[in-house]
């Protein structure tokens, strides 16, 4: 999966990769590295990618967003040559009021480039109309191979921009850090340029439309290098085992791919942004730029240092794609400059609503769940899941009679539905995990005696599951289920990190049942009534805030009746990991920062640099996250698969919510060594959140299941 989401972006990338791949394949890339700098030499291929329709598609009845695609799949390529560049000058010639020179371009007829900012150039008015140029520009990526310059200058009255003919110029390549891609040096002496070269462009939506291309350029880079380091980590041996099943690799590959999607779901809604209010635009481009920029330098050397030293070595690819990030960072500036740019904007207000559109087949829905969530209007959260749970309207993902057997697009509209009528409706914790189990493994009799009156919120659960010496492992529980003569059970062992075990109607546990069986197998899946079961010893379990959230659970001789058991009695590993096909989908909505960081952003003004640049970063994760929630809703409502998305975002938000907190607290002072006053609160979100990053499985296992199921590495 790339930037692009839908099934015809996905078709797009596919289709230029495999273009890129033939036109310009590697060895041919690799001629440049060892070739002097050229100046006015026009790429062999360009013509053949204009016959493609590829050089600008947003002018040729595509979007924005496809040409974001192309440009990730030509970086992801290495295809040489000024097409970043020429991409970036279609998108501002179109905006600035020149259409005829932005066609040029798209049809191959010319090349062009962009000066990203003014450097030493000047225009003065003459009388008549027109201006004249002096001075240098900073280096521009492709200038080279142009002969139509877009061109920033000092004026009168503040930046102007123009599109310039090359010829009129005085271009020289330069001896570049990326010779695949090389920048160039431009000088005007007293160049006339007529009035109509002038553009109508402001130097933020310049700056901003750079940043969103030059982020999705970076994702390309950063998925080659990403895919590369896997691939290679794969078959590459030592010690007599491939290196990707040594945890270091497997958790370097896994933080990649991390890295990499929030790249890309925040690239994707910086193009999105591009019509949006300048604020908006600008924080969204900004974020993506400084994020992505980093994904792809970052990713460049950690391949690399996967790669060892053959990744060392002039003849392998890496160090081209490691110059290609390099390059980027320096024109465009490193992740720093871009999130205080973000965060200054974010304190003047601006913030990115993420909508979601509904297809038309969504208003086939509306009246019937209008209808049936108006009898639960202005009722309390607990109330209003006990009026909606017999209509399945609280929880349609589930089929009839609990649910509605509703797919995605009816699953939103619900949502929508409640939301518009003010209705909350109780979670449902842990019963969230025990409904589907009961609804693929139970029994008639199983289902009739708990679904629904879970369902309602009568009956509230507990998870059983983790022990002392088992952590996230499982399978190597040892609390034992023994039969007894009249075929029920009894359970011994010992439960820990229980959450509302002292308050819990039923619990679900997971017992050996077949000590001799391979540890998954020998597993069985019990629903335990926590309040009449003779033998269960729930002790507070204090933890490092001084609270008792958590419970360990202690079993003696606790007697099961023979219905307790829910599937095969050593078939508890697949009763646990059960999920319905038809999975329940959320509606993202709004982006809004948590209250913490909210409250960081309030008062950046008074921070220093540092301290706003941390702020920038909590702002890139925070809507990184609801970019990739949005993402995985759209893919599931066009009936794709969600893609990595979804599996990484606890690895993203947990360490979030633990640097926000940090950081809030730090900035306390010595004030934050007290637990009284502001230090009260501070202090006890910073203990609070250790919890994060354990439970449901630690970030270490988390990032092993990444590696493995998701980039297919090894199992240790």
């Amino acid at each position: 999966m790339g930037i692009g989401i839908t099934a015809e972006q996905q078709e797009l990338a596919e289709a230029v990769r495999g273009w890129v791949a033939r036109a310009v394949p590697p060895e041919e890339v690799r001629k440049l590295l060892d070739s002097p700098p050229r100046t006015g030499v026009r790429p062999a291929w360009w013509d053949a990618m204009a016959a493609q329709g590829l050089l600008a598609p947003h002018l040729e009845g595509g979007t924005l967003l496809d040409l974001a695609v192309v440009v990730e799949q030509a970086a992801r390529g290495a295809l040489p040559g000024p097409y970043l560049p020429n991409a970036l000058a279609s998108v501002l010639l179109d905006r600035g009021g020149a259409g005829e020179l932005a066609a040029a371009l798209s049809d191959g007829s010319r090349i062009g480039a962009v000066a990203l900012g003014s450097g030493g150039m000047t225009a003065v008015a003459v009388e008549g109309g027109g201006h004249l140029l002096d001075g240098t520009a900073p280096p521009v990526l492709g200038a080279g191979e142009a002969d139509l310059l877009v061109l920033a200058a000092e004026a009168a009255h503040g930046t102007l921009w123009f599109a310039v003919d090359a010829a009129a110029l005085d271009v020289r390549t330069h001896d570049s850090a990326d010779p695949t891609r090389p920048t160039a040096e431009v000088r005007a002496r007293g160049v006339a340029v007529p009035a109509g070269r002038l553009l109508e462009l402001d130097p933020a939506l310049v700056r901003d439309l750079a940043c969103a291309l030059f982020a999705a350029d970076a994702c390309g880079t950063a998925a080659w290098a990403l895919h590369t380091a896997a691939e290679y980590a794969k078959v590459r041996e030592q010690f007599g085992r491939p290196i990707g099943q040594f945890q270091g690799v497997k958790h370097l590959c896994a933080d990649m791919l991390v890295r990499v999607e929030q790249a890309r779901a925040l690239a994707w809604d910086a193009v999105r942004a591009a019509d949006d209010t300048p604020e908006v635009r600008g924080t969204v481009a900004a974020l993506a730029a400084g994020t992505a920029l980093d994904a792809a330098w970052s990713a460049a050397k950690d391949c690399v240092q996967i790669l060892g030293g053959i990744g060392f070595t002039w003849e392998h690819d890496a160090h081209i794609f490691l110059r290609r990030a390099l390059v980027a960072r320096q024109l465009l500036g490193a992740g720093d400059g871009h999130r205080l740019r973000a965060v200054r904007l974010a304190a003047q207000g601006a913030r990115r609503e993420l909508r979601l559109e509904l297809p038309e087949e969504a208003e086939a829905y509306r009246a019937a769940a209008r209808e049936v969530i108006g009898d639960a209007r202005g009722l309390d959260p607990a109330a209003a899941r006990r009026v909606l749970a017999p209509t399945g309207y609280a929880a349609p993902h589930l089929p009839p009679p609990y649910g509605l057997g509703a797919g995605p697009v009816q699953q939103l509209v619900v949502q929508e539905e409640l939301a518009a009528a003010g209705v909350k409706v109780a979670e449902l914790g842990i019963a969230t995990w025990v409904v589907p189990s009961l609804l693929a493994y139970g029994t008639a009799e199983q289902q009739e005696k708990y679904l629904m009156p879970t369902l309602r919120g009568d009956l509230t659960w507990c998870q059983l599951f983790s022990e002392p010496g088992a952590g996230s492992d499982l399978a190597a529980l040892r609390t034992r289920a023994e039969r007894t003569g009249d075929g029920g059970w009894v359970v011994n062992g010992q439960k820990v990190w229980t959450s509302s075990a002292h308050t819990a109607d039923y619990g679900i546990l997971l017992a050996r049942t077949d000590p001799a069986a391979p540890k998954h197998q020998g597993l069985g899946y019990f629903l335990v009534d926590m309040k009449r079961s003779a033998g269960i010893d729930i002790r507070p379990l204090k933890e490092i805030t001084g609270e008792a959230l958590f419970n360990e659970v202690y079993f003696d001789e606790v007697r099961l009746p023979a219905d307790a058991l829910v599937g095969e009695p050593a078939g508890g590993w697949k009763v646990a990991r059960n999920t319905l096909g038809n999975e329940r989908v959320h509606m993202a909505g709004q982006m809004t920062f948590d209250t913490g960081l909210e409250a960081l952003i309030a008062r950046s003004a008074d921070l220093d640099g540092a301290q706003r640049a941390r702020i920038g970063a909590l702002a890139a994760e925070a809507h990184a996250l609801a970019c990739i929630g949005l993402r995985t809703t759209l893919q599931q409502v066009s009936g794709l698969e969600p893609g990595a998305g979804a599996s990484v975002r606890k690895l993203v938000q947990t360490p979030h919510q633990q640097r926000t907190a940090e950081l809030a607290l730090e900035l306390l002072g010595p004030a934050g060594a007290v637990t009284e006053g502001a230090g009260e609160r501070a202090v006890h979100g910073v203990l609070m959140s250790r919890c994060l990053t354990i439970a449901g499985g630690t970030t270490q296992v988390q990032l092993n299941v990444v590696a493995e199921r998701i980039l297919g590495l090894p199992r240790d």
